[in-house]
């Protein structure tokens, strides 16, 4: 019983780990993508990178809250 328990928060500590890499790499391809459109000048590019401005303040409030949320204070 000892081994399932063992086994099963392994599992979850596992998956809460990929779950903050797949935050992570979410936000350093927004943050790739609105440098790429930065270097850009067309309208389309500055609609763009406006949109994904948003999404990345929106992605970093997020990861914020869930990390004061996971520690104890």
């Amino acid at each position: 019983m000892t081994s399932l328990l063992a086994a099963i928060t392994a599992a979850c500590n596992a998956y809460a780990a990929w779950v903050a890499w797949q935050r992570e790499t979410e936000i350093d391809r927004i943050e790739d993508e609105m440098d790429r459109l930065a270097a850009d000048g067309y309208p389309a590019a500055k609609l763009r990178l406006a949109r994904l401005s948003a999404r990345h303040a929106r992605n970093l409030r997020a990861l914020r809250s869930s990390d004061s949320d996971a520690s104890p204070e």
